[in-house]
């Protein structure tokens, strides 16, 4: 079976999206640490999927920025700068800006709802210190707007880069006090319950923008945490298990 066919093991999904959200999920949780080979032969074997669709899987992190792929020596996770982070955050200012005015003038009553459930998820999460959950929320969060502003380009600009800042924003969390970051969620849900576009727009842009600055300021020191106990980051262990 090929990464074009979808398995009904999975639901439908196509068996290149299923290990491309796996591998991100893992990579979140700190299974694959930043430098790490994930070998396409046991990750295939595991799934019991032939290594095509696992190599197509692969290649879609790699486009995204959070694996490098190199010939003869497979994928390995990989560790971007501070300021690749936060160049993210600040075109996800943009984004993020523009699906809350737009949002702000479709929102339906249920949507408040359930951005209103997720920032509590949020701060269950942070309280439990589980940082994963906290940064799963807030993509579902975000990811929310988006689909409700119903702009297409919006949302397929936000399903490409919002991997890339999630996993690495997990890195980031413990090390910092980010409960002033997931409380500005509630600006932003605010303006919208008010259908003020406007104001939904700035406080999401400032939100991004906050957060490209958190990036900037702690990022590095995460970093340096990962691959203290590797000399060269990029010739992390291999995992056979």
């Amino acid at each position: 079976m090929t990464g074009s066919q979808a398995s009904p093991d999975f639901g439908g999904e196509l068996l290149s999206a299923t290990v491309k959200r796996l591998v991100l999920d893992r990579i979140v949780q700190g299974y694959y640490r930043p430098g790490e080979r994930i070998v396409e032969f046991t990750l295939a074997k595991e799934l019991g999927v032939s290594q095509s669709p696992v190599r197509e899987g692969l290649r879609e992190l790699a486009a995204v920025g959070i694996v490098t792929i190199h010939p003869r020596r497979g994928a390995r996770v990989r560790m971007p700068t501070s300021k690749e982070l936060a160049d993210v955050s600040l075109v996800r200012s943009e984004i993020d800006g523009l699906a809350a005015r737009l949002a702000a003038d479709v929102v339906t009553d249920d949507v408040v709802a359930d951005l209103q459930a997720l920032i509590d998820e949020m701060l269950t999460r942070l309280e439990a210190q589980d940082f994963p959950g906290v940064t799963e929320a807030d993509v579902r969060f975000h990811e929310l707007i988006v689909q409700t502003s119903a702009n297409h380009a919006l949302e397929r600009t936000f399903d490409q880069l919002a991997p890339f800042a999630r996993t690495f924003i997990t890195l980031t969390l413990p090390d910092v006090d980010v409960r002033g970051i997931v409380l500005e969620h509630r600006l932003i849900l605010e303006a919208l319950r008010d259908r003020d576009g406007e104001r939904a727009a700035n406080a999401a842009r400032m939100h991004q923008c906050n957060v490209s600055e958190l990036l900037q300021l702690h990022f590095p020191r995460a970093a340096e945490s990962f691959a203290g106990g590797d000399p060269d980051p990029q010739l992390g262990p291999l995992r056979t298990s």
